[in-house]
């Protein structure tokens, strides 16, 4: 049977949309449509580089168009409610960048507009559709490491001296480091342990009052425990490590292709997984995953649900809350 081909509308031509439309390229059922953005300079040069069609100068006129099939949105997370809002009050499937929204209370919003018009929303978080992921949560739920017994995460660059005019370091629209980059270790802890019993956090402030760095200690029951570290001031690069009863596994990428995991059983050799082939990693799976939903006329992903999303932007605002971070007339 031949798969239908998605026409794909992008809401807001940055950087990672450009990353995304790159990768959807190499997708047989998918294809870049059109393309909104409030700066039409920047749509047309985004739609020139990547054949899109239609290209608007705003982003009403992008989710009105009858041709769009499915809606990429990859502004900055503080107006990811107010655009995935606007998607689905014009039954627009919505594929959404991380981080789904600036807090809890927005996030259940989300959700519950979606699930309440009967539209697909799904938040495109690329870890858990990635070989390397789906790999380690194999060998632990086989047993033959035994129990998770700690997990250590970390996410960090330094691209000092910072622009404080940029969005990572403005407050107001949910810049810092949690957000930005803390919520991928968090949501490993998440993903291989589930929802700690106690979280303790404490982060380091820039003088813009954005977190520039924070550690955490995750407590669950069973003498089990994890902490992590994210910051724009450290160049720890990204990982994580998951310590078991009889072994480790190490989770490493250097971007969202390249990515590798060790195996190391205790009392036998070290074992390192690679993925090279571009097309079984990356951004493209999130995609992939969406249109898959839409062919099976499903709401929701089984490897992103809806609860994951809750589950954990439930988490970083426990964080946020503890490490005495606000988000001006956001909390």
């Amino acid at each position: 049977m031949v798969k239908k081909v998605y026409n794909w509308g992008i809401l807001a031509p940055g950087n990672i949309a450009r990353k995304f439309a790159t990768e959807l390229q190499t997708l047989a059922n998918a294809r870049v449509y059109a393309v909104g953005s409030r700066n039409v300079e920047r749509a047309e040069g985004f739609a020139k580089m990547f054949g899109a069609e239609r290209v608007y100068d705003n982003y009403e006129d992008l989710v009105a168009d009858p041709e769009v099939d499915i809606i990429y949105i990859a502004s900055p997370h503080a107006l990811h409610a107010e655009h995935a809002f606007l998607c689905l009050d014009h039954q627009k499937p919505v594929l959404c960048e991380k981080a789904l929204g600036i807090n809890q209370a927005e996030v259940e919003r989300m959700v519950k507009s979606a699930r309440e018009k009967g539209v697909f929303f799904m938040e495109a978080f690329f870890t858990p559709h990635q070989p390397s992921y789906k790999e380690a949560k194999r060998i632990i739920e086989s047993g033959v490491l035994g129990k998770v017994k700690y997990i250590q995460g970390w996410f960090g660059f330094n691209k000092s001296p910072y622009d404080n005019s940029l969005r990572l370091m403005n407050p107001a629209l949910g810049g810092g480091a949690v957000l930005d980059i803390g919520l991928y270790p968090v949501f490993d802890l998440l993903y291989f342990l589930g929802e700690p019993n106690q979280i303790i956090a404490k982060a380091d402030f820039a003088e813009t009052g954005v977190d520039e760095s924070i550690s955490i200690r995750f407590d669950y029951p069973e003498e089990r425990s994890a902490s992590i570290y994210a910051s724009f001031v450290a160049a720890s690069g990204v990982g994580t490590d998951i310590l078991c009863e009889y072994g480790t596994l190490r989770l490493r990428r250097s971007n969202a292709i390249n990515q590798s995991l060790e195996v190391e059983k205790q009392g036998s050799e070290m074992k390192r997984l690679i993925w090279e082939d571009p097309a079984l990693a990356g951004l493209k799976l999130e995609a992939s995953e969406a249109m898959r939903c839409l062919d099976e006329n499903k709401l929701q992903s089984d490897i992103m649900p809806h609860s994951l999303s809750l589950s954990l932007i439930k988490t970083l605002d426990i964080i946020r809350h503890k490490a005495g971070i606000i988000y001006p007339g956001r909390d």
